[in-house]
């Protein structure tokens, strides 16, 4: 009876340093197997059982703990908001600007936020408003008047 009570501190001990580690370690990984440990540890004080009972059920309350885990922090892996950060032009497509310089002959120049950027597209005089449809080679915007385009 003795070995089973200390096979219990054991686990729990064990669950107690793996949940400390994960202070060090990245991700939300020792998280999960310390709590399985320290299930098995509670477990095994209700009910002694033997060495491959015992890594059996620490088994399955470290797969019920990482279903959980995974269940509650898997949404975080969503693609974040920045994730274009690199690639600013394909983020601006759809987008309503205001042309900076009239396009003439197919080029001319909108006013992005804080920059001037190339466009490319009907003429139309400076100031009219137009919405952004592609990306050329990642410096020149392709665009249309902003009316052109319905249901947006």
């Amino acid at each position: 009876m003795l070995s089973d009570i200390s096979g219990s501190w054991l686990w729990l001990i064990a669950g107690l340093i793996l949940c400390g580690l994960e202070m060090f370690a990245p991700g939300v990984f020792l998280l999960w197997f310390g709590l399985a440990a320290i299930a098995t540890g509670l477990t095994l004080f209700l009910a002694p059982l033997n060495g491959a009972w015992t890594l059996l059920l620490f088994a399955v309350f470290a797969v019920a703990a990482l279903a959980l885990g995974r269940k509650f922090y898997g949404a975080r892996d969503e693609t974040p908001s920045g994730a274009r950060l690199n690639s600013r032009s394909e983020a601006l497509v759809g987008r309503v600007f205001v042309l900076e310089t009239a396009i003439v002959d197919g080029e001319g120049a909108a006013r992005v936020q804080d920059s001037i950027w190339r466009v490319a597209g009907p003429d139309l005089p400076a100031g009219a408003r137009v919405r952004v449809t592609g990306v050329e080679g990642g410096v020149r915007l392709k665009v249309e008047p902003a009316s052109s385009m319905t249901g947006m």
